[in-house]
């Protein structure tokens, strides 16, 4: 059950993010079955704009992921806000493949270590990245392992050997 704070204040970000990025779709979801309080998914136009309206409503950046689709990727930022009522904020942002997102790292400097997680698992590369380069796999690795194609290496083949 949401306190009066919290509905003022997701009534508040909806209103502010719909006036930001008025393509987006924003909804409302169940905290207790997804884990987070609101959901707002647009086309990769709006990522810097919602950056800058949730660190003006005091919301923290948590963490930075994506989904590898057949021809986009999703990035995935879940924001927090803990200094009024605890709410959380999922920011799901589809950009095709051939066109890399914006780096948010001038509104959220801690974006900087996400993103280049982001880039060495997934092969995303962030426009105007301070600092784009692997993060733990090694710096000649020519392949992005969270992504769909992939495939088998010599160490996964030893694993399906020994489960099999």
């Amino acid at each position: 059950m949401l306190t009066e704070g919290q509905k003022k204040l997701l009534e508040e970000l909806k209103n502010s993010l719909a006036k930001s990025v008025s393509e987006a779709k924003i909804s409302e979801s169940d905290y207790a079955r997804t884990g987070y309080h609101l959901e707002f998914k647009s086309s990769q136009t709006g990522s810097r704009r919602v950056a800058k309206e949730m660190k003006r409503k005091q919301f923290n950046l948590e963490t930075v992921t994506a989904v590898d689709f057949i021809d986009s990727f999703e990035i995935v930022y879940l924001y927090f806000n803990y200094y009024q009522d605890n709410i959380r904020v999922i920011v799901r942002i589809r950009v095709p493949k051939n066109e890399p997102p914006f780096t948010i790292s001038a509104v959220y400097p801690e974006a900087i270590w996400l993103e280049r997680e982001v880039y060495d698992f997934f092969g995303i590369r962030f426009k105007e990245h301070p600092d784009l380069r692997r993060i733990l796999n090694p710096d000649d690795a020519v392949y992005f392992p969270l992504l769909k194609n992939f495939g088998k290496t010599k160490i996964t083949d030893e694993i399906d050997d020994m489960i099999c």
